[in-house]
């Protein structure tokens, strides 16, 4: 990559496979990331059933330089199926830079609240790789962030619609043994007088 006067930030050259050298701007401070997994938005889990897929979105952002490495672990596993990570970093006007991941998986994974996505960022900051991470966990409901979607929201109406049902034929019922008592007791009482 050649930089141009006026580029700002860290310029990488490469040498051969696999070897690259950057060369840090001195008045941007090396910066790790802040890493936010993000679950399937609302209109992907509106009906859980009919799209066999979930996309799961990591986002790493504000880091300065750009030696990052996105992976994904389900319960603890790496998982490279379904992965994928921007090319490259992102550079912001602030000289720092971004980089997204998604990840697809089942929606019956998805569904499962013991399941957990991690999104693993590793940022070599000077000295050392480190690991900066953000987890979540599978939805039972197939509600996102509190969302209601049209599926829970039509069971729990039927369900709600029963329950009022059985509560009317119910009260029906005891009206009418109430009746039927009051009828048999006023009919004795003429008998007896």
């Amino acid at each position: 990559m050649l930089s141009h006067c006026g580029d700002r930030g860290a310029y990488a050259a490469y040498f051969g496979e696999g070897t690259k050298l950057t060369v840090l701007d001195p008045n941007i401070k090396v910066t790790e990331p802040t890493v936010k997994v993000l679950a399937p938005s609302a209109k992907e889990c509106e009906d859980r059933n009919k799209k066999k897929k979930k996309t799961l979105v990591c986002v790493a952002t504000r880091f300065y330089p750009d030696h990052v490495t996105v992976f994904w672990q389900v319960n603890n596993v790496n998982r490279t199926e379904g992965a994928g990570t921007d090319n490259r970093a992102l550079w912001d006007k602030d000289g720092l830079y971004s980089i997204t991941s998604r990840l697809r998986v089942p929606a019956n994974e998805w569904h499962k609240p013991e399941n957990r996505f991690t999104c693993s960022v590793s940022f070599y900051n000077g000295t050392d790789n480190i690991y900066v991470n953000d987890t979540i966990s599978g939805d039972l409901q197939g509600q996102t962030g509190g969302e209601i979607t049209t599926d829970y929201y039509v069971k729990s109406t039927q369900t709600a619609k029963l329950a009022y049902s059985i509560f009317i034929a119910k009260s029906t019922f005891y009206g009418l043994v109430v009746m039927v008592m009051i009828w048999k007791f006023q009919g004795s009482s003429e008998k007896q007088i």
